[in-house]
């Protein structure tokens, strides 16, 4: 008989001076990458914000699905004439971003830490 770990996952929206940031927590693996997705494309299309941060300060764990999920928001948000930057990653978190060539493509500097927002 096996079991399955939940993974425990959150994501923020916030309004800074130059666009939207959206901060993650927790541990995102194919079932969080999905509803993060999703709401990051409706984020996109309905409030078109010119640039748009992915803070991963506070995710302690992407899988490859996460990876995916962040490349494809990424072109989306290119078509959409929106500048998509991931920010803060930190261990596991970025290793799994360097390891797959995605922090080469979506960034990976360091901003401030948003204030606590409304959850998505």
């Amino acid at each position: 008989m096996g079991w399955r770990l939940a993974l425990t996952f959150t994501q923020r929206v916030r309004a800074d001076g130059a666009g939207l940031v959206v901060s993650l927590h927790g541990e995102m693996d194919a079932d969080g990458s999905d509803s993060f997705e999703r709401a990051t494309q409706r984020l996109i299309a309905q409030r078109r914000p010119r640039l748009l941060h992915i803070d991963l300060a506070d995710l302690r764990f992407l899988d490859s699905a996460g990876v995916s999920a962040i490349v494809r928001l990424w072109r989306l948000a290119r078509r959409e004439r929106c500048s998509l930057r991931v920010v803060n990653p930190t261990g596991a978190v970025r290793r799994a971003l360097e390891m797959t060539g995605a922090l080469a493509i979506v960034g990976g500097g360091s901003a401030s830490a948003p204030p606590p927002g409304p959850t998505l």
